[in-house]
C-alpha cells in the first residue's frame, strides 16, 4: 500500500512539472495592469497594489505568473510579490533580472508555496524600483523539475505610468 501511494504521489509530482514545461513552450497571453486600493481607518492612509499576471489561455484565466507591487500611503516604502508557477525545484529558487541581465547569479528563495504557486516577497530598494521603470521587461529565470532551465521575459510596458498612478491616490 505505501508503494501505490509513493507511485501516486510520484506521478502527479512527474505530472506537474511536464506541465509547466508545456505552459510555457506555448504561447503566453498579458494581462492588464491593475491597480487595487484600499483605505485606512488612519486619515491619509491608504493601501495599493498594481497587478499583472501573464496567462497560458487566450481566456486569460490559468494564471502562469503574477507580479505585483505594493504601497502603503504616506509611507515610500514598496513590496514586491511574485507569484511563480509550481512544478520548479524550490532550492533554485528565481533569478530575476531587467533586460537581459540577472540581478544575481543566485536565485531568490521562495517564501511560501501555496495553491496558487510559490510566492517570492522582498522590499524594494530605490534603485530597482528604478529599473522597474525604465526597463521593458523582467526576466525570471526557473529550474523545472528535470534541472532545464526555464525563461520567462515578462513586459513591463505601461509600468511606469501605472506605478505612478497608485503612489499618487
Amino acid at each position: 500500500m505505501k508503494i501505490f501511494k509513493f507511485i501516486v504521489l510520484f506521478v502527479v509530482f512527474l505530472s506537474n512539472q511536464n506541465l509547466f514545461a508545456e505552459e510555457n513552450n506555448s504561447k503566453i497571453y498579458e494581462g492588464k495592469w491593475i491597480i487595487n486600493c484600499s483605505s485606512k481607518s488612519k486619515e491619509n492612509e491608504k493601501e495599493c497594489a498594481l497587478e499583472r499576471s501573464i496567462f497560458i489561455d487566450q481566456e486569460m484565466k490559468k494564471k502562469l505568473i503574477t507580479i505585483i507591487m505594493q504601497t502603503k500611503l504616506p509611507s515610500k516604502n514598496v513590496r514586491f510579490v511574485l507569484i511563480s508557477p509550481l512544478g520548479t525545484q524550490i532550492p533554485s529558487g528565481v533569478r530575476i533580472g531587467f533586460d537581459g541581465k540577472f540581478i544575481s547569479d543566485k536565485g531568490f528563495g521562495f517564501n511560501i508555496c501555496r495553491k496558487i504557486g510559490c510566492i517570492t516577497s522582498m522590499m524594494v530598494k530605490k534603485e530597482t524600483l528604478d529599473r522597474f521603470k525604465k526597463a521593458k521587461e523582467l526576466n525570471l529565470e526557473y529550474v523545472g523539475g528535470n534541472g532545464q532551465k526555464i525563461n520567462v521575459n515578462f513586459s513591463l510596458d505601461g509600468f511606469g505610468e501605472e506605478f505612478k498612478k497608485i503612489t499618487e491616490i
